[in-house]
């Protein structure tokens, strides 16, 4: 059985208490379809790290992860490493997951790095500028 950590009631006080930006990991919104809806609706970003939460026991198994449902959901996830050092992976690991373990077609990779881009806390100046620059290396 995974470990189960704070769950939507988490959510819902970093959205409506500190207006966060982004949430991270966001592994149990799932439970409540009104958070689901309003994280859609607001295009507020889920930093998904699907190996370092199996590894922590947070999700049971890459099948059981909810990063799929949220993409084909529409939700607005990115992927990370969390800390590559401790958890033995890098993006190229996560994201040869997705494709081998999870469904995830290349198109579906190039949207979860340009969500990434998106998330970001660069300016918007710098955002335009490495989406061409993603644009052009994912052609």
């Amino acid at each position: 059985m995974p470990v189960r950590f704070a769950g939507v009631e988490s959510i819902w006080g970093a959205v409506r208490k500190l207006g966060v930006e982004r949430i991270g990991h966001g592994m149990r919104a799932n439970e409540d379809p009104e958070l689901v809806a309003l994280l859609k609706q607001k295009r507020i970003p889920l930093e998904m790290c699907p190996i370092s939460n199996i590894r922590t026991g947070v999700c049971e198994s890459i099948k059981s992860h909810p990063i799929k449902q949220y993409f084909d959901d529409g939700l607005m996830v990115t992927v990370n490493s969390d800390d590559p050092a401790m958890f033995n992976t890098s993006m190229n690991d996560e994201y040869l997951t997705l494709v081998k373990r999870l469904g995830f077609t290349v198109d579906d990779l190039k949207q979860i790095s340009m969500n990434g881009i998106e998330a970001s806390f660069m300016p918007e100046a710098n955002k335009i500028e490495m989406k061409a620059l993603f644009e052009k290396e994912w052609a």
